[in-house]
């Protein structure tokens, strides 16, 4: 049925692919561990897959903030900050799969190309940074700042527990780059935890 002008669009949802995102990097985790994957193309490949869902979320989160008008403009500019630093960690992570291979000699290139996807990482805290700064809605912020600490300390306490696991041999080594993964898993339980307790999970959606 056709939307009437001047009605206002529909919400689209935006937990459930923030659930898939976060399911499909717990299976890929354990796949990639005890997996007889040697490939490390076919391995950056199927990280990159939960992203695929993070930028749906984004994208229908960014529908719904654009409901909000101009009260919206901040959540906007950051839902969009946020995918193009997505799709700019998947390109980086491909490119330097394909162009290093294990055993090359370790030159300044190489360090270079390496480098790129963990930039893109950190894209996402300055795309954060950006919203507390652009947003002048205080509750908005007062929600962002909310689930950022959320997200810090679930990451911060995974580490810190399958650190001292690792350390005393309990457990097989883990990449160092699952760690901020782990943040962005939190961000979605610091959603969650603004709905229940403010009902709303910020960013407009």
């Amino acid at each position: 049925m056709a939307q009437a002008d001047g009605a206002t669009p529909a919400k689209k949802p935006v937990v459930p692919w923030f659930a898939a995102m976060a399911a499909s990097l717990l299976g890929i985790a354990v796949g990639l561990e005890y997996g007889d994957i040697d490939d490390p193309l076919l391995s950056r490949a199927l990280l990159a897959l939960p992203i695929l869902f993070l930028v749906k979320a984004g994208l229908n989160a960014a529908h719904n903030v654009g409901r909000l008008g101009p009260r919206g403009r901040a959540s906007r500019a950051y839902l969009v900050r946020m995918l193009i630093v997505s799709v700019a960690y998947v390109g980086a992570v491909f490119a330097a799969s394909a162009l290093i291979d294990e055993g090359d000699p370790v030159t300044p290139l190489s360090i270079a190309i390496a480098i790129v996807p963990g930039l893109a990482i950190a894209g996402y805290f300055y795309a954060m940074g950006r919203f507390l700064v652009e947003q002048q809605d205080e509750f908005m912020r007062m929600l962002m700042v909310r689930q950022t600490l959320v997200a810090t300390a679930v990451a911060f306490s995974a580490a810190s527990i399958y650190g001292f696991l690792e350390n005393f041999g309990q457990v097989p080594h883990l990449d160092a780059y699952w760690w901020p993964i782990t943040f962005f898993f939190g961000l979605g339980l610091g959603a969650l935890v603004n709905k229940l307790t403010f009902g709303t999970y910020g960013e407009g959606c």
